[in-house]
C-alpha cells in the first residue's frame, strides 16, 4: 500500500513525491509566473517534486453511497505497463464496474476524479524509474504529459488545492530544465487553464482574461519552436481579452484588458508574422490604432448603386455602424440610438452603414421595414460580403454591432463603440 497524506512517498536525488504546501494562493492570477518564482513546497535544486492529491471525506458522494473501486493493480508495474493502464484511463468515461443509466452526478464526479488521482499516481510511479534513464525518456516524457492532464482537470473540477498542486508541479518542471519540452507542456496547462478560467468565470473575474493572456505570451516567448500552440495561445487570449474589453464593467478595467489584448496581437505580427493570425492580428491594430489619425482606406459600393468613400467624410461628424438583422443588441438597442440621433441631428450628422449580412433581398426587406439611416455599404459580389468584406478584413472587425465616429475633419473619434457608450462619445464631438 502507499502512504496516505502527509507521508514522504518516495525520495531519491532528483525527485520527491508527497503532498504540496498547505499554503495556498488567494486566486489563481497572484500565483507567480513558473520562469520567475518558486511555489510552495519546492525546493530548491530538487529536481522534480511531484505533490500527490490525497482521497479525503470530502471526496465522498454527498448521499453516502460509495465510490467503486478502481481496478487493482497489475503485478507487473514496468513503465510500459504503466503507461498503457494511464492511457486506459484516460481514455475511459466511466467505470467498468458501474454503469447504471440512474447512476447519480456525485458518484459520476467522484468517478472522475479517483481516476485522475490515480493516473498522477501512475505517473509518479513511471517518474521514478525513468527520470535517470536515457533509454526511457519516452515513457519519462510520456508520464508528464499524462500527470499535467490529470492536474488540469483535477484543478478544474476541484478546490484550490487541486489548482495549488498544478501550479507547484509546473514550477518543478521549469525548476529541473526552463527549457525541455516538460517545462514547456506545464506552461501550456497552466494557459489552458486560465483559458478555461475565463471561460468559466469571466464574466464575474476578469483577472482570469489577464491571467490567460500572461500564460500565452510567456509560453510564446520561451518557446517560439512551437508555433502552432503559441500562435494558438496568443490570437485566442488577444481576442478573449479584446471582446471582454469592450463589455468590461469599468473603465480602469477595459484598459487592462485592451493591454493584454495589445501585447498578444503585437507579439504575434513581431514572432509569427507568416501565420494567418498574425494578419488578422496585424487588421486588429491597425484599427486600434485609427482614433486621432484621419480616416483613409475606408471606401466601398453603396447598396443604391453609388460609391462611399471616406475621403469625402468632411464638414459633418460620420457615424458609422456595422450591424447585422438578426443581432438583438442591433435592434433593440443600437438602431433606436441611431434612429433619434438622426431625428434630431439637424444634418450636423452623416450616417454610414456597413451590414454584416449575406442575402441582399432579404436585407433590402430589412431595410424597408426598418427606417435605417445613412447610406449602406455592400458589395454586389457574395464573396466579398458579411465577414469577408474587404472592410472587414482590412480593420480586423471583430464585433457587431459596433459604432466608429468620425469628426468634421475626418479625423476618428473613437472606434469600437458599443449602444451604452454612444451618446457620451457622441457629445464629445459637439462640444
Amino acid at each position: 500500500m502507499r502512504p496516505r497524506c502527509g507521508l514522504k512517498v518516495l525520495f531519491i536525488p532528483a525527485m520527491l513525491f508527497g503532498c504540496g504546501s498547505p499554503d495556498a494562493p488567494q486566486s489563481a492570477p497572484e500565483i507567480s509566473s513558473a520562469a520567475n518564482q518558486q511555489s510552495a513546497g519546492i525546493r530548491e535544486n530538487s529536481g522534480i517534486s511531484v505533490t500527490l492529491a490525497l482521497d479525503s471525506a470530502a471526496d465522498l458522494p454527498a448521499d453516502g453511497s460509495t465510490v467503486p473501486a478502481l481496478p487493482p493493480d497489475p503485478a507487473d508495474d514496468t513503465p510500459g505497463v504503466l503507461i498503457q493502464r494511464m492511457r486506459q484511463l484516460r481514455d475511459q468515461r466511466q467505470s467498468p464496474t458501474h454503469s447504471h443509466a440512474d447512476d447519480n452526478k456525485d458518484n459520476q464526479v467522484n468517478r472522475r476524479r479517483q481516476r485522475h488521482l490515480k493516473i498522477v499516481e501512475l505517473a509518479s510511479d513511471v517518474l521514478s524509474q525513468t527520470l535517470d534513464d536515457s533509454d526511457q525518456q519516452a515513457e519519462f516524457t510520456e508520464a508528464i504529459q499524462h500527470l499535467l492532464e490529470a492536474r488540469y482537470q483535477l484543478a478544474l473540477s476541484g478546490g484550490r488545492e487541486d489548482m495549488t498542486q498544478l501550479y507547484a508541479d509546473v514550477q518543478a518542471l521549469n525548476d529541473r530544465d526552463p527549457n525541455s519540452v516538460h517545462a514547456a507542456e506545464g506552461i501550456y496547462s497552466l494557459a489552458r487553464f486560465a483559458h478555461a478560467k475565463a471561460r468559466l468565470l469571466g464574466g464575474s473575474d476578469p483577472a482570469w482574461f489577464e491571467n490567460f493572456s500572461r500564460w500565452a505570451r510567456e509560453f510564446a516567448d520561451r518557446f517560439p519552436e512551437q508555433e502552432q500552440r503559441a500562435v494558438s495561445l496568443l490570437f485566442g487570449a488577444a481576442r478573449s481579452c479584446e471582446l471582454h474589453a469592450l463589455a468590461a464593467a469599468s473603465r480602469a478595467q477595459s484598459e487592462r484588458l485592451m493591454t493584454e489584448a495589445q501585447m498578444c496581437y503585437v507579439q504575434l505580427v513581431d514572432h509569427f508574422g507568416e501565420t494567418k493570425q498574425a494578419q488578422e492580428a496585424a487588421a486588429v491594430l491597425r484599427r486600434l490604432a485609427l482614433p486621432g489619425t484621419r480616416l483613409s482606406q475606408f471606401a466601398g459600393p453603396a447598396l443604391d448603386g453609388d460609391y462611399v468613400d471616406a475621403e469625402d467624410f468632411v464638414d459633418q461628424v460620420t457615424v458609422i455602424y456595422f450591424w447585422e438583422i438578426d443581432n438583438p443588441e442591433f435592434v433593440n438597442q443600437l438602431l433606436p440610438l441611431l434612429q433619434q440621433a438622426d431625428a434630431v441631428s439637424d444634418d450636423q450628422l452623416r450616417f454610414i452603414g456597413v451590414p454584416l449580412d449575406q442575402d441582399e433581398a432579404r436585407l433590402r426587406a430589412f431595410l424597408k421595414e426598418h427606417d435605417l439611416p445613412g447610406r449602406q455599404i455592400f458589395s454586389p459580389e457574395a464573396a466579398q460580403r458579411s465577414w469577408n468584406s474587404p472592410l472587414i478584413r482590412f480593420w480586423g472587425v471583430s464585433r457587431c454591432p459596433t459604432v466608429w465616429l468620425v469628426d468634421g475633419r475626418g479625423i476618428v473619434s473613437a472606434v469600437d463603440i458599443g449602444p451604452s457608450e454612444l451618446v457620451d462619445q457622441m457629445r464629445i464631438l459637439f462640444r
